[in-house]
């Protein structure tokens, strides 16, 4: 039933009058990573709808910009009602989603997961030309070179180690956290187990220089629940320790800098040359 209401609804939308030509400009973003690119890009009017994840400042770096944005659920049976000219969203995504935008007709722009800070640009090139911004885009991609070029720690020849723990930071070689971490002046410490984890008690008996802990929001995971075990707490202090939110890794932005930024204090600090807070 709920299949031939879909096709009902879809049918009753594309057998409109001919004269109601579609405005270019209405934009549906299903996914957080394209909302926050969205919503830096976007004219505020052009804006049809938002994931539910825009508004939760645990995850979304521009999560008080987007209340003032309607939130839809990221499926395909919204878009038949909002009728938008362009979708975006992630690589993952549901079934409905592809099925009702080829039937309407419209562009459907999915951004996969970044594995560096190399990726972003392409991912603001991406969703600019989408929605027809390309000169914000260039503008935005200008400007994220011109402050990743300036951001280097103060003793970069200087390379420290570092494990990660937490809720969206893996700690294998080669995502976005080592990338982070690499041009921090941080190396991922050694880990025992394939997936890049690390147990608790080899963390403790061959501690690194820096301890860095990423939240979304408190008792969501265990993975988040770790990073409060009384041995942790007991061992990493100080300047060893960093905890970083993590909205900031969630997705590529150009607010992923400031994740970087923190690394380099973090550097600078236990290289001596950035006083500790």
């Amino acid at each position: 039933m709920a299949v031939l209401l879909l096709s009902g609804l879809m049918a009753g939308v594309l057998t409109g009058p001919a004269s109601a030509a579609p405005v270019s400009t209405r934009v549906v973003s299903l996914n957080l990573c394209t909302d926050e690119l969205l919503l830096e890009l976007a004219e505020p009017s052009h804006i049809l709808g938002l994931s539910p994840l825009a508004t939760d400042c645990a995850e979304s770096v521009r999560c008080e910009a987007a209340k003032s944005y309607p939130v839809q659920r990221p499926d395909g049976e919204n878009l038949v009602v909002t009728y938008p000219d362009v979708v975006l969203d992630g690589t993952w995504h549901r079934p409905t989603v592809p099925l009702v935008t080829d039937a309407l007709h419209v562009p459907f722009v999915q951004l996969p997961s970044i594995a560096s800070l190399a990726d972003i640009p392409t991912q603001i090139r991406t969703v600019a030309h989408a929605i027809g911004e390309d000169t914000r885009g260039e503008e935005m991609i200008r400007a994220f070179g011109e402050r990743l070029e300036s951001l280097r720690p103060a003793q970069p020849d200087r390379i420290l180690t570092a494990t990660v723990i937490g809720a969206n930071l893996a700690g294998e070689e080669g995502g976005l956290i080592s990338d982070l971490l690499k041009r921090a002046g941080f190396r991922l410490s050694a880990s025992e187990r394939p997936d890049g984890t690390i147990a608790l008690e080899t963390l403790i008996a061959h501690p690194p220089d820096l301890l860095v802990t990423g939240m979304i929001s408190e008792g969501a995971s265990l993975a988040e629940d770790v990073v409060h075990h009384p041995a942790l707490r007991d061992r990493f202090t100080g300047a060893h320790l960093l905890a970083l939110p993590g909205r900031l890794t969630m997705c590529g932005t150009p607010d992923t800098l400031d994740a970087l930024t923190a690394l380099i204090a973090a550097h600078d600090r236990l290289t001596g040359t950035e006083p500790s807070p």
